[in-house]
């Protein structure tokens, strides 16, 4: 639907994405990746500019013209080339954020702002703005709420990636007639889904682990999660791998090997600066166990098995095996594998 509204107004648009990309995030570079292919199926001809939080890792890793998000701090209105980047926005035929929790402030407080303010800008030069794979909320402050609805309101049109995030719009006052639900766009990185793989649990089996730090999780969850690994290892002769995904990944993953007997035969898996790269690396796993959403959803679209650690609602609202890190016990996630 957005492509083809697009597409009607100007078959060789100037296209303007928006999102946290080169922020260091794998989830976000699957979806910037995601989404590029769709745009070179569906708008061959257009003009692609991506707003980032390094442009130059975006440069590498898609292969795309990338410039500075629009500053909304004092420090960051002094760095960088964004008077280029709000020039694009002006000239834009459409401004797009291709997908993303962005807005909820679960993690950060600025996050609704930082994005907000992008559509305000876009908006006041007239551009059309559409959403699309997005996860929204939870909110914490009453603020953060109110102005995602003041800024959502403006759009013209809301793709949610979840049931959830349809009703939290819904609640907070947005129409129901702007609200879509759209799957995330790293899907489109494959123009089917394979069928998913029975878990081999036998013989020298594969699993990735991906783990993330995250305000709120009951310490004793990662003290749970090493004996859950050191089970797997010795019941299945597993060779355990950890894949970081995101900043801060490392750090809960020490927190794991502290309390593990087996550490030190597990692996660290260094993924390639590539959506396809990547994809290959997880298709090589017979499961995966996986905190972040998109490692469950690289998973998916490779067919490989998983299991999600639940600590936020988006991931909650995607995975079908699911165990919540509140109050997590060993024995949940071995009784899935049984």
């Amino acid at each position: 639907m957005v492509f083809k509204t697009i597409r009607e107004k100007n078959a060789a648009p100037k296209l303007v994405l928006i999102g946290n990309f080169g922020a260091g995030n794998i989830g976000d570079e699957l979806i910037l990746a995601g989404f590029l292919k769709k745009i070179s199926r569906e708008l061959p001809k257009a003009k692609v500019t991506v707003l980032a939080g390094e442009p130059k890792l975006v440069r590498r890793f898609h292969g795309v013209d990338a410039l500075p998000h629009i500053p909304t701090g004092v420090k960051s209105f002094f760095r960088g080339a964004w008077w280029r980047s709000l020039k694009k926005i002006r000239e834009s035929d459409a401004v797009i954020f291709p997908g993303g929790g962005l807005f909820s402030d679960e993690e950060s407080p600025q996050a609704v702002w930082i994005w907000g303010a992008h559509i305000l800008l876009a908006r006041y030069f007239w551009r059309p703005v559409f959403l699309l794979g997005q996860s929204i909320g939870p909110f914490r402050a009453t603020w953060a709420q109110n102005f995602t609805r003041f800024c959502l309101k403006k759009t013209e049109w809301i793709g949610v990636r979840d049931l959830a995030s349809e009703s939290e719009l819904k609640r907070i006052g947005v129409a129901s007639k702007k609200i879509k639900l759209s799957r995330d766009s790293s899907f489109w990185l494959v123009n089917r889904l394979p069928k998913v793989k029975k878990t081999k649990l036998s013989g020298r089996i594969k699993i990735l682990v991906s783990v993330r730090n995250f305000p709120r999780i009951d310490p004793r969850f990662w003290g749970q999660l090493a004996r859950t690994l050191d089970a797997i290892t010795d019941k299945f002769h597993a060779r355990i791998f950890f894949a970081e995904f995101g900043g801060g990944d490392r750090e809960a993953w020490k927190k794991i090997r502290r309390k593990a007997k087996h550490a030190s035969s597990w692996k660290v898996l260094e993924l390639p600066e590539s959506a396809e790269g990547i994809l290959k690396e997880i298709k090589k796993n017979n499961l995966v166990i996986g905190m972040r959403l998109h490692s469950l959803i690289a998973a998916q679209i490779t067919g490989v098995p998983a299991i999600g650690l639940a600590y936020s609602r988006k991931v909650e609202a995607f995975a079908e095996n699911i165990i919540s890190v509140s109050g997590f016990k060993k024995e949940q996630l071995l009784k899935i594998l049984h």
